[in-house]
């Protein structure tokens, strides 16, 4: 709609252009091959400043009456063109944002699709990536799969800022490397820009956000209600069975894969109430170990981590390489069993929770939510303990923080103020939040 008055009010502008430039040419024309013609005989009878003007009579009436007309008529166009220019501003304005915000989400999705797909995804869905785990100095330990966290809700947790600066500076001691200039990467700022475009273009809205963090909890409760309830998991092996079994029939596979959608939906809906009954400390638990947007991924050791090479089990003595030199296989020896045991919430990219740090940091767990709720903030420290080295290490999970550092960029960037000025919520709710906030006072 902007669009569309933008180009009315273009076309408009244009016509009074074509006007006055052909008014402009016939006046040239006439000025040139008629009143500018040169003059023959006497210079003293001839000459324009030596003839007779027209008489008072004629300059008053029709000659003064057609520069009054025309000079009216000029302001009558100026007085209703530039109205109607200023009137489709607006609309100009929207559509520059709008083919800027396109152009920027179209390279941003190149710059993805070359760069960043490999490891998050197509569409930013997550992925893996192969890498391996080293000591402080730089010595091999283990080769792992890094679990690479989906991007389709980052904008939720952490401000453009944010992102910007995992994006410049990469985000040790995950694969993620520095891809901005400022941290030496190859990156200009402005393509920076166009990806934080695409990655804002890829967010889901709260709904499916809502319904990806449910369909995390479900999975992990998935076991637990089969083993609870045998009837339902024999129904879904005869249900399994009957699909195998309908091979190339059409009516017999129909009938199966309805049987086994219906028996699916009846495992969910079991799989929520469960969820639901679950005492808050244990949903919690949950939530803190959900796969794509708990809290283990940066609290708990080797959480992300899938181990394709050798790994070190507590008490199991030294790591032994599956490949390399002898002498390779003599300093992992020396160095010994450096890969940290699997600790709920032990520690890894943020801090230790276990042995009642967090009842240390925040006396109540009232202020322990309301850090979960809007994460660390730049320069502002939080519990006791005061500490805080810059915000987005502890990213916001009830609150959507996406452009609260980008104001000046909200034109194009904006997330989480909608059009109707309506504000995204958070990832999780109150509620959510009250439950992982009673798991880790309990650890």
């Amino acid at each position: 709609m902007h669009l569309l008055a933008a180009s009315t009010q273009r076309n408009l502008g244009m016509a009074i252009a074509v006007v006055a430039i052909v008014g402009f040419a016939i006046y040239l024309i006439y000025n040139v091959l008629w009143a500018g013609r040169g003059e023959k005989g006497s210079e003293v009878d001839l000459a324009p400043n030596r003839k007779p003007y027209l008489s008072d009579e004629e300059l008053e009436t029709s000659k003064l009456d057609l520069a009054l007309v025309s000079g009216l008529v000029t302001l009558v166009i100026i007085g209703v063109a530039l109205p109607l220019y200023w009137l489709g501003e607006p609309g100009r304005q929207q559509g520059y944002l709008e083919f800027s915000r396109d152009q920027f989400t179209s390279r941003g999705a190149g710059q993805y699709e070359e760069r960043c797909a490999s490891c998050h995804g197509g569409g930013g869905l997550g992925g893996t990536t192969a890498t391996s785990v080293t000591d402080d100095a730089g010595n091999f330990i283990a080769a792992i799969e890094w679990e690479v966290p989906a991007l389709t809700t980052v904008l939720y947790r952490f401000s453009e800022e944010e992102v910007r600066h995992i994006l410049d500076y990469g985000r040790p001691p995950t694969p993620m490397q520095a891809w901005g200039a400022p941290g030496g990467g190859p990156l200009t700022t402005q393509q920076v820009d166009e990806l934080i475009q695409y990655i804002q273009s890829i967010q889901l809205d709260p709904h499916e956000v809502e319904q990806e963090v449910l369909n995390g909890l479900v999975v992990q409760v998935r076991g637990d209600v089969l083993a609870a309830n045998s009837d339902l998991a024999d129904r879904l092996d005869a249900a399994n069975a009957a699909v195998s079994a309908a091979g190339a029939d059409d009516a017999a596979a129909e009938t199966a894969a309805r049987n086994l959608a219906a028996v699916e939906q009846e495992i969910r809906e079991t799989s929520e109430q469960h969820i639901r009954d679950l005492a808050s400390p244990d949903r919690g638990e949950l939530l803190f170990n959900n796969e794509e947007y708990g809290c283990a991924r940066c609290h708990t050791p080797r959480d992300s981590w899938r181990f394709t090479g050798p790994e070190a089990t507590p008490g199991a003595g030294p790591v032994v390489l599956a490949k390399g030199s002898p002498e390779e296989a003599a300093e992992v020896a020396r160095l010994g069993n450096l890969i940290p045991i699997n600790i709920p919430g032990g520690g890894a990219f943020g801090p230790n929770l276990t042995n009642g740090a967090t009842l240390r940091q925040f006396d109540s767990a009232e202020g322990h939510a309301g850090f979960v709720t809007i994460g660390s903030q730049e320069g502002i420290g939080y519990g006791n303990f005061g500490q805080g080295d810059g915000g987005g290490q502890m990213p916001a999970f009830g609150v959507c923080v996406g452009d609260r550092d980008s104001s000046e960029r909200s034109a194009i960037h904006g997330f989480c103020t909608l059009e109707d000025g309506s504000v995204r919520p958070g990832m999780l709710t109150a509620e959510q939040i009250a439950d992982i906030v009673a798991y880790e006072r309990g650890l």
